[in-house]
């Protein structure tokens, strides 16, 4: 018996990308997102100590962190990173959502605690550009191409072969 090893190929346009691109820009859409710092303690009376240090510039909000926050996030000076919304406590997230970059808000009571926070950026939501998802969309679309490829030889193999195969499928 013989067996043919046979290979699919199959490419992929600029112009299929940029069109699937264009077809569908809402599913390419950023959340909005912000990046923040905040240090969390158990009393609204030490996180109002702590505000009035860093408002007076005797420490800085990440030496305040480091220093009393509860969060494992204190080893980085407090730092959370970049989220979306929903991402976080909906307190949190409303305080943060609605602070100025670089602004230092608190105390806000949630569900662990008192948070200070320090706003470090927020980035608008909205439509990405198509470099930002072309690497994405050639892998989706060369998935696509390759499973329609793969589908039409089977069939074409099992049509050809139907007598003599039995199929599993």
């Amino acid at each position: 018996m013989r067996y043919k090893q046979s290979f699919i190929y199959v490419t992929l346009t600029e112009e299929e990308k940029k069109a699937f691109f264009e077809a569908n820009k809402a599913k390419f859409n950023k959340p909005e997102s912000a990046s923040a710092k905040h240090i969390l303690v158990d009393s609204e009376e030490l996180a109002n100590d702590i505000l009035n240090k860093i408002n007076n510039n005797e420490m800085t909000f990440e030496a305040a962190a480091s220093a009393h926050s509860t969060c494992p996030s204190k080893d980085a000076g407090g730092d959370l990173g970049t989220f979306t919304r929903g991402q976080m406590v909906p307190e949190f997230e409303e305080a943060v959502f609605n602070m100025k970059n670089g602004e230092v808000s608190g105390p806000v009571k949630t569900q662990f605690g008192y948070h200070l926070i320090k706003l470090e950026n927020i980035q608008a939501g909205g439509e990405s550009e198509y470099e930002e998802v072309k690497n994405e969309i050639e892998k989706s679309l060369m998935y696509q191409k390759q499973s329609e490829a793969y589908s039409k030889e089977l069939n074409n193999l099992k049509s050809k072969y139907n007598d003599t195969v039995k199929y599993h499928d």
